[in-house]
């Protein structure tokens, strides 16, 4: 039994093959920016502001890369005595200059340099600068594990 009986000359179906091919690039290229992207966000009220070592906040960068417009950090968070039951933590930039923030998409990773009780306390995040001012921007840590809401500073800065 035949489910398509379909006559294509080669040239139709070149172009049908280009059309086919060009969508699937178009489609990469959008999950592909997606998923590298960062969004502006302004501060809730009942935010806390940790400086390094307050809140009993524990926050290290292991790796800081910038090559061109791709920016790479590696690097872990948690909260002194505090079981993390959930995860739910992001890297935050703050423009020095403008003050504006960008909360870039940050992937949970299993984080050897830390204690044992803490070793779902990795953070990794990937993302391009493309449209981001020039300046000096903050590297923040925007920790909501266990229903908390800390921005806590990681003291490391990043040059775009």
């Amino acid at each position: 039994m035949k489910l398509l009986e379909l006559e294509v000359d080669k040239k139709s179906y070149i172009k049908i093959l280009c059309v086919f091919i060009l969508f699937i690039i178009i489609l990469l290229v959008l999950t592909y920016t997606s998923l590298l992207k960062y969004e502006k966000i302004t501060l809730d009220q009942d935010i806390i502001i940790a400086n390094i070592g307050e809140e009993d906040m524990s926050v290290h960068i292991d790796i800081l890369e910038h090559q061109g417009n791709k920016v790479e950090i590696v690097g872990w968070a948690y909260k002194e005595n505090e079981e993390t039951k959930t995860i739910n933590s992001n890297y935050v930039l703050k423009n020095r200059e403008t003050g504006e923030m960008y909360k870039v998409r940050t992937r949970y990773e299993e984080n050897l340099n830390v204690p044992l009780e803490y070793r779902n306390a990795g953070l990794h995040s990937r993302f391009l600068s493309y449209g981001l001012a020039n300046g000096t921007y903050d590297i923040y840590v925007l920790y909501k594990n266990n229903d908390n809401n800390i921005l806590a500073n990681t003291g490391i800065h990043l040059d775009i």
